[in-house]
């Protein structure tokens, strides 16, 4: 008789972060017992009626006499991606070699089927999918139920809305970048971009929504408070790169003095070709001092840092080239076209420098997680 495979496929590890479920789960009696706890831990939650709806399957099965079925969980990582995926290919692999089933019945909620299908296919043929939709309520009641249900999810809130609030940024952006070139002075243009200021705005702060950025700052602010109690290297380093970056926008702002001009264009672009590389400055002054302060601490460098060093410096050089050809352009002032060509061409080399310090570090990494996992063996 054929050995048949009911697979439940929770990708975002909702078992495992709601339910405290250690995976994978092999049987009838554990899937019960994981279904139960999602369901306890958020009775809403779809995965735990793709497991209800498996444990039925395989109870269905169980009647006949033709085949021989087995259950089975798998979960993946919170963090949904590659990483993920990865975790769910190592549970899977357990599975298989344990059941060594011939075919597979993948159930799921119907979210996450276009991802894991290919993932669960390569390695055991599907002869079924079966996708729960949860029942509800109908009407603008249950619509409203719905969205509130999206936004208080962190992973859904990203998934859905962080889209839409980019799409909302760019495109309020090149509304306002367009304005600089027809605004005679900066009242103006401020007047003719009101509207996609207040949507560049909007966008922002459900970007920061999206992403969960007010938790994020908060932890942050708790985790820069406890190194000042600790006295950390790093703290002394964010002020004085803050210091920098204040005295960059001040250099700016004091060099529109040196230049007469009602052109919107001309007014900003002169404003950040004089106060780009302090503020540029500052924020490798603060990656350096992290840096310093990871090696006192752990005795360990952390070289990423200097490809972001270099990452800053390649935006620089390519940043300072597009303003001198775009004053130059705008007869601001007279750049020869020898200095531009220069500085993105550095730019263009630093970045590439960038490039391949970070290959270089990664194939170092992974040589040394293979040693240390020989060496376990």
């Amino acid at each position: 008789m054929k050995k048949t495979l009911i697979l439940v496929v929770d990708r975002d590890d909702d078992f495992g972060a709601k339910g405290h479920v250690e995976t994978p789960v092999i049987g009838l009696d554990g899937c019960i017992g994981a279904a139960t706890a999602l369901g306890s831990a958020d009775p809403e939650d779809s995965d735990t009626n793709a497991l209800y709806a498996a444990i039925n399957i395989y109870r269905d099965l169980e009647q006949t006499a033709e085949e021989i079925p087995e259950i089975a969980l798998i979960c993946g990582d919170q963090k949904v991606g590659h990483r993920s995926d990865t975790a769910l290919v190592g549970e899977l692999n357990k599975v298989l070699d344990q059941i060594k089933p011939d075919r597979a019945i993948l159930c799921g909620d119907g979210a996450e089927d276009e991802y894991v299908y290919p993932i669960v296919s390569s390695r055991v043929p599907i002869d079924s999918v079966r996708k729960v939709y949860v029942k509800q309520a109908p009407g603008v009641e249950g619509t409203f139920y719905i969205i509130n249900k999206t936004l208080n999810d962190p992973q859904k809130r990203e998934r859905f809305l962080a889209p839409l609030s980019w799409v909302i940024v760019l495109i309020s952006l090149v509304y306002m970048f367009a304005n600089i070139f027809r605004a005679d002075d900066l009242i103006n243009w401020f007047l003719g971009s009101t509207t996609s200021i207040i949507m560049f705005i909007i966008g922002m702060l459900m970007l920061l929504y999206s992403y969960n950025m007010f938790e994020r700052g908060r932890a942050q602010a708790d985790k820069w408070a406890a190194r000042a109690k600790a006295g950390s290297l790093s703290v002394i380093f964010l002020i004085a790169s803050a210091l920098f970056v204040m005295f960059g926008f001040v250099v700016g702002g004091y060099s529109l003095n040196d230049i007469h001009t009602t052109s919107t264009a001309q007014t900003v672009s002169w404003f950040i070709y004089n106060s780009i590389w302090l503020i540029l400055f500052g924020i490798m002054f603060y990656l350096t001092g992290d840096m310093l302060d990871r090696y006192f601490s752990n005795k360990k460098v952390k070289y990423s840092t200097i490809t972001y060093c270099l990452d800053i410096l390649a935006a620089g050089l390519l940043i300072t080239a597009f303003l001198d050809l775009l004053q130059s352009y705008m007869g601001l002032y007279h750049v020869n076209p020898l200095i531009y060509s220069l500085e993105f061409t550095a730019g263009i080399v630093t970045s590439v420098i960038a490039a391949a310090l970070q290959r270089w570090m990664q194939k170092l990494r992974g040589r040394s997680r293979e040693e240390q996992s020989r060496e376990v063996q």
